[in-house]
């Protein structure tokens, strides 16, 4: 996960086995939380006491799936989470050796979807690809916008609960004695289906109407006109579309970024919309001016906070961690409403290299220069690499990042941020890599962070800057 507010929001999943084959599956649980999953097992219950089935049972609620495995050292009394898994509602992943799957155990699971395996190797592979087809089904996405939607409310004074996945709503928020029941929807293209929106609206009608309760859908798109027509029957629920996110999170940096960095899709050109009827019922003075006239927000602060924690850096006596929050900070700040996915220490050629954070270049985008970089060096994916070194980076750090870019994956372009930039021979490596493999390469250093922050903080362009660097290193490459 990415470092702008979501860390807590990995998929938790419950992996039940017996405790005498720990070392066979500590395999899986390792790889599963390299794949960004957050894994609860039997060795983590050193906090259960004395009421262990509770405590278990409190565990199993928090995850999001349930894994059964039953190996040779099967227990019939390990069973019992497996049962509260499924009487709470849990997606369940069951896999059997398949030279057990007979008699009592056949018996026990034969009425559910089951995986077979023959030896530790197969299993870890196998839970490893459903667990993974799990998280495509269920994005990430989803559950992060449900935070933002979350903070949106808690800003306006709400008390909030998320629902436990079996309720026909995500989040529960309580204000002076009134229900607000809230369906939270995010999906990668622009414009949401009808179909959602519908299933939605129907889950509302499965509520229970009360004088003071109220269904609110929040929606992280934009909907078509066959969907307004739709809501317009029902009087009694109240729509927020992304035109109106984008006005409530306007004067708060922090929520916008988070929002515009799960956005697939660019921002540009959509106008931010005041949602009145939600504002009056949260009890908020409804703004009649354009919303232009909105008063400045405090990204300012934050950008001039950002700005003096770069300049007062010092290599020798901070963490690469910490360089690396600060950069991504940075990064998120300037270029949240042009990129994407925003993931983390990604592993590349069969773990051989690693890169500190990959984006991706938003859908219909509109800026110029990552427009350039999509259509002339054939790149949806943008790596960065950070580097918190005392001196300048070398040619061994260029062509080390030449390695992580693909042609084939769409990620031909590469930024490397680091304290006091490149050498002399650093240069030449990223000309040559430019001229000989069409990689492109650059390299910014802290002082042009400041230069990029203060480009956002007068109103311009971060992304401009990058294309007048990008525009010297072309007219002056040479054969």
């Amino acid at each position: 996960m990415n470092r702008i507010g979501f860390s807590k929001f990995k998929r938790k999943v419950f992996l039940s086995y017996t405790f005498k084959d720990y070392e066979k599956i500590a395999l899986v649980s390792k790889k599963l939380n390299e794949l960004g999953f957050d894994i609860f097992t039997d060795v983590c219950s050193t906090n259960a006491g004395n009421n262990i089935v509770r405590y278990f049972n409190e565990q199993i609620e928090k995850c999001d799936c349930f894994v059964f495995v039953v190996a040779e050292k099967f227990l019939e009394n390990s069973i019992w989470e497996y049962d509260i898994a499924l009487n709470t509602g849990k997606t369940v992943f069951v896999f059997v050796k398949k030279e057990l799957f007979h008699g009592d155990i056949q018996k026990r699971f034969g009425n559910r979807t089951v995986t077979l395996w023959n030896d530790e190797n197969e299993l870890a592979h196998c839970i490893i690809d459903e667990i993974s087809r799990y998280g495509y089904r269920y994005p990430l996405r989803g559950y992060q916008f449900e935070y933002i939607v979350g903070e949106i409310f808690k800003s306006y004074g709400c008390l909030t609960k998320m629902s436990n996945r079996n309720e026909y709503y995500d989040i529960l928020a309580e204000k002076e004695n009134i229900r607000f029941y809230i369906e939270a929807k995010a999906i990668r293209q622009r414009v949401i289906s009808t179909s959602i929106i519908s299933k939605a609206l129907a889950s509302a009608s499965m509520l229970e109407d009360t004088y003071n309760s109220k269904y609110i859908l929040v929606v992280a798109n934009e909907l078509s006109s066959q969907a307004w027509e739709i809501i317009k029957q029902k009087a009694d629920i109240l729509v927020v579309d992304i035109r109106n996110l984008l006005y409530i999170v306007q004067c708060d940096e922090v929520l916008k970024s988070q929002l515009l960095s799960i956005l697939e899709y660019s921002t540009e050109d959509i106008e931010p919309y005041e949602p009145i009827d939600l504002l009056k019922l949260m009890g908020v003075k409804v703004q009649n001016e354009n919303v232009d006239t909105v008063e400045k927000p405090n990204d300012y602060e934050i950008i001039e906070s950002l700005i003096a924690e770069i300049q007062a850096w010092e290599p020798k006596t901070r963490k690469s961690s910490e360089y690396e929050n600060l950069c991504t900070k940075v990064l998120n700040i300037l270029f949240a409403a042009d990129l994407a996915l925003w993931s983390e220490q990604q592993k590349s050629n069969e773990d051989l290299y690693r890169f500190d954070l990959i984006c991706k270049i938003k859908d219909d985008i509109k800026e110029s220069f990552w427009k350039f970089i999509e259509e002339y060096f054939r790149s949806k994916y943008i790596i960065f690499e950070f580097k918190n070194y005392s001196e300048t980076i070398t040619q061994k750090e260029i062509y080390t990042t030449d390695k992580y870019l693909y042609a084939k994956a769409l990620r031909c372009v590469a930024i490397i941020i680091s304290c006091y930039g490149e050498d002399k021979n650093a240069k030449k490596a990223i000309k040559g890599t430019l001229r000989e493999n069409g990689k492109l390469i650059i390299s910014i250093s802290n002082k042009d962070l400041v230069d990029l922050l203060n480009e956002k903080l007068h109103g311009g362009s971060p992304a401009e800057y990058l294309y007048n660097r990008l525009d010297t290193m072309l007219i002056e490459l040479d054969k």
